[in-house]
């Protein structure tokens, strides 16, 4: 889902997702649950059976430290989106501006 000149650095945020589930025992999801709760966010996983909704809670049972994390971000640095966001920019009622567009 890449696009060909961003493969490398994809590549690389890969590769650190797997080196920190290999260093965990854990598995690239519980890594990117566990990314996203070092983050400070609450990540709201899906499931489609009994198999994957086990895995998600095994990222409960360990969690990522500080160097994890920065190469991990650093890994993800210079991914570029591959699509803008669908949401507006601006709220059409109140005129805030959303940060997440």
């Amino acid at each position: 889902a890449f696009f060909e000149d961003d493969a490398k650095v994809a590549a690389g945020l890969v590769g650190a997702v797997q080196a920190c589930a290999a260093k965990h025992g854990g598995t690239p999801s519980q890594v990117a649950l566990n990314w996203c709760r070092a983050k400070g966010t609450v990540p709201i996983p899906g499931a489609r059976n009994l198999a994957q909704a086990e895995e998600n809670l095994g990222a409960l049972k360990w969690q990522l430290d500080a160097e994890d994390v920065k190469a991990l971000d650093r890994a993800c640095a210079n991914v570029k989106p591959l699509a803008k966001a669908p949401f507006p920019e601006k709220d059409r009622d109140t005129g805030l501006i959303m940060f997440d567009s």
